[in-house]
């Protein structure tokens, strides 16, 4: 936030304040369509490091979003796993039970490319997506 004051003898204590930029947040819907279609909403997200990601059932469940261990150096390992809140194992997230459950985390900085992610729970379905980042 930028803060401004102003000579008292000039104006008082005046202070001029600029708001503040919003943090950008990138919403993925986890949808079990029917039957055997379970698919991320978006699939594909493009985001910048400090960007928020954020996972919400819209239905179906229960699910557990992984990132692909293989797409990462050990310090990226490292950098996403202390960014996911809750979790029980590395690189993953905690139980989202049902419609409503939703965990968000800001994106760490990790090299500009490409991080898959799935649900570990429906893996045999092939739910998956791709984190961008740029």
């Amino acid at each position: 936030m930028f803060v401004r004051f102003f000579a008292p003898a000039l104006l008082g204590a005046s202070i001029v304040v600029a708001p503040l930029s919003a943090q950008r947040v990138h919403q993925v819907r986890l949808v079990h369509a029917s039957g055997d279609l379970f698919r991320f909403e978006p699939n594909r997200v493009d985001a910048r490091s400090g960007e928020v990601l954020e996972f919400v059932v819209q239905s179906g469940g229960p699910y557990v979003i992984g990132f692909e261990a293989l797409d990462l150096t050990e310090a990226g390992r490292s950098l996403l796993d202390q960014a996911i809140p809750n979790h029980s194992e590395p690189l993953r997230g905690p139980v989202l039970t049902g419609p409503g459950s939703r965990f968000r985390m800001t994106l760490p900085n990790l090299p500009r490319g490409s991080y898959r992610f799935a649900s570990i729970t429906h893996l045999a379905y092939r739910m998956g997506g791709l984190l961008v980042i740029k």
